[in-house]
């Protein structure tokens, strides 16, 4: 994410420093430890760690889950980077879904006529923009921030701030990353600029930069929501004589805003709309306002905070105390737990196969792992009747080719040579080994392999067109 409040100037920091004097003895008054938190055993593939998240009841309660808006982001956040949605602006609403390669394809006139006929098929406004979104899911890695998240929620209790902000914060900034610079130089999980950073007391020069150790970025985001975010937010709906409570999530979310876009142009918005109470469908004007640099971005911060609420829970809130990052455990603990039917057996253990393959290729679970876990989901099927391995050289050679998109060349390797071991006399094993060689850089391993391809499928005429560019270089 790219988060406005990274733009702080000097200037800006120094009126910070103003309004904390302003400010003083104005500082959140939650209580922290009645802030809804649970512990979740988390297994991995290696080691199980016990941990805490936050579970908020209101985001069901009050019906947060049913809004258009993040309903759209959570599509988002689970979609690949090869699909794009096509939405209507104002209400998010999803009209299409189209591969973002075909798209790219396409010249910018042709993308104006295709919104144009979208428009026209769905009666909207001519002046009503339409979006297409790609899939960000190689981005929100959940899996990856949950200890992330588990330290810093520690680290907002200690300071007495209220530790839902640690949740939300990783979730969107920079899930499952503690050293990515932004465009604008914010660094680290929080993604705090350098001024705010050190302003906050942290050590960012040319040789420390705090900013990417967990704690550190933890305590520096905590001082700002405690010294400016939240006492702004109080003192701009004061103003408007708000009726409010801290633990309020429309509350919450708009000191998100503060934090993202800067408690002044959160003020503007508030004074443009003029609002009469607070809720959900203040915020929801919010998402339809714009003020100074608070504009499409700073509008979507909250949506998206929402919307990875949501897909977290899916994976933390699940039955019972544990949380299994690998799916295909997940599935087979199940199975060992629970009857089933043998029809049932064998249809649920093939998806099991199957959530390990997407484990292996999202990078959770290493090939060695992979291939043992599957031999046991195999030798369990093996066992019931009608029988049939879900493991032909075309299901392997899928998971190759999913392998080198996601660029795990090592993994590709593996399962392509695993492949060769068992279906020598399969010509599209020797395909992939060949498209494999050449993404390694070895150009005669991966001539040979075509030429192998070839010969047992004289058909195969993309071996023909990579064979013919690898002898013209």
């Amino acid at each position: 994410m790219q988060a406005v409040h990274k733009s702080y100037s000097l200037f800006s920091i120094a009126l910070l420093v103003i309004m904390q004097g302003i400010f003083a003895g104005a500082d959140a008054q939650v209580d922290v430890n009645k802030v809804s938190i649970v512990e979740k055993y988390v297994v991995a593939y290696n080691d199980v760690t016990k941990m805490k998240f936050i579970n908020d009841s209101a985001l069901y309660a009050e019906g947060w889950n049913t809004l258009p808006q993040p309903k759209f982001w959570q599509q988002v956040m689970k979609l690949s980077a090869d699909s794009a949605l096509v939405c209507v602006a104002a209400s998010r609403r999803v009209v299409d879904r189209i591969s973002v390669s075909e798209w790219n394809k396409l010249s910018d006139a042709r993308h104006s006529s295709y919104k144009d006929s979208v428009r026209k098929v769905y009666n909207i406004p001519d002046s009503s923009p339409v979006f297409v979104t790609a899939g960000k899911k190689s981005f929100y890695q959940f899996k990856k921030v949950m200890p992330t998240i588990n330290r810093s929620i520690n680290v907002f209790k200690q300071n007495g701030i209220d530790p839902w902000y640690a949740q939300a914060i990783l979730l969107i900034e920079s899930p499952g990353k503690t050293n990515t610079k932004s465009t604008v130089g914010a660094n680290g999980p929080f993604q705090l600029m350098k001024a705010v950073a050190k302003h906050e007391g942290l050590i960012v020069n040319g040789k420390i930069d705090e900013r990417t150790d967990i704690e550190k970025s933890a305590l520096g985001a905590s001082r700002l929501l405690s010294r400016i975010c939240i006492p702004y937010v109080k003192t701009m709906l004061d103003s408007a004589h708000l009726k409010y409570s801290e633990t309020d999530l429309w509350f919450r979310l708009l000191v998100l805003h503060a934090y993202h876009a800067g408690a002044g142009n959160v003020a503007g918005v508030i004074r443009k709309i003029n609002p009469c109470e607070g809720g959900i469908q203040l915020i929801q004007t919010v998402w339809q306002t714009t003020y100074g640099g608070f504009k499409n971005a700073s509008q979507n911060y909250s949506q998206l905070a929402l919307a990875a609420f949501f897909n977290f829970d899916e994976i933390v809130m699940q039955q019972r105390d544990s949380v299994f990052l690998i799916e295909g455990d997940r599935m087979y603990n199940e199975y060992c737990r629970c009857g089933f039917a043998p029809f049932d057996k064998c249809s649920y253990l093939s998806n099991c196969a199957s959530k390990y393959e997407t484990d292996l290729v999202d990078g959770t679970i290493p090939f060695d792992y992979f291939i043992s876990k599957t031999k046991i989901v195999e030798n369990e099927l093996a066992g019931l009747s009608p029988y049939q391995s879900p493991y032909s050289d075309e299901r392997y050679n899928n998971i190759g080719f999913k392998l080198l998109k996601a660029r795990k060349t090592e993994d590709a390797y593996k399962v392509f040579k695993l492949n060769e071991t068992n279906f020598p006399e399969s010509w599209s094993v020797y395909h992939g080994l060949a498209d494999t060689y050449r993404l390694m850089g070895q150009r005669d391993l991966a001539l040979l392999n075509y030429k192998k391809s070839l010969k047992l499928n004289p058909n195969d005429e993309e071996s023909q067109r990579a064979i013919t560019r690898l002898k013209g270089k």
